[in-house]
């Protein structure tokens, strides 16, 4: 089904029957999500971690963990699989929220390669903020780096959200590290890390 599908699909396109061809891209479609998510529930089945998984889809390990958790009952969320790795991020209001200290550092301090940016729940923090043209803030430690880090913000006051994720490279936490070091100290970490 999934070969054929592109052919019919084609043919059907050059006989001006468009309603034909888009049912073909459809069956390709479903036939595609349908292998993806069997070699998923294999990948998963065979022990690989979120980060081998998201390697292999081309996501975050947060982001992959999302779309495909459901296929692996009990399996640990990505910070718990490598705590090590662990990050935790706030996200608040401007102007209505104060990015406290222990909340960490300004997600624009790590560079737009960095994977945090990668992580889903920033994506859906900024793309909220566009669409009701709101101004926000995204701030980023380690767990137990700052004294109350790991502690939930009071809920409407402090921030909107803090949740848990992961860097995708042991170096990224070193460099946040080095980057929440200088800051805490007064430093310009652009002009010492560049």
């Amino acid at each position: 089904m999934l070969a054929d599908a592109p052919h019919r699909a084609a043919a059907a396109a050059s006989r001006a029957d468009l309603h034909a061809a888009l049912a073909q891209v459809e069956r390709a479609e479903h036939a595609v999500t349908g292998l993806r998510l069997a070699i998923v529930t294999d990948l998963l089945a065979s022990g690989t971690d979120w980060w081998q998984a998201g390697e292999a889809l081309a996501m975050h390990p947060q982001a992959a963990f999302e779309a495909f958790a459901h296929l692996a009952p009990g399996q640990q969320a990505p910070a718990a699989q490598r705590p090590d790795l662990a990050i935790i991020l706030t996200a608040g209001l401007a102007g209505a929220h104060d990015p406290h200290p222990e909340y960490g550092i300004d997600i624009d301090d790590l560079g737009p390669d960095h994977s945090v940016n990668a992580d889903p729940a920033v994506a859906r923090v900024r793309e909220a903020a566009r669409l009701l043209g709101a101004v926000t803030w995204i701030t980023v430690t380690i767990p137990g780096d700052f004294e109350g880090a790991e502690g939930d913000p009071v809920p409407g006051s402090d921030a909107i959200s803090q949740w848990t994720s992961v860097v995708t490279d042991p170096a990224e936490l070193t460099w946040l590290r080095e980057v929440m070091a200088l800051n805490a100290a007064g430093g310009d970490q652009d002009d010492d890390l560049d």
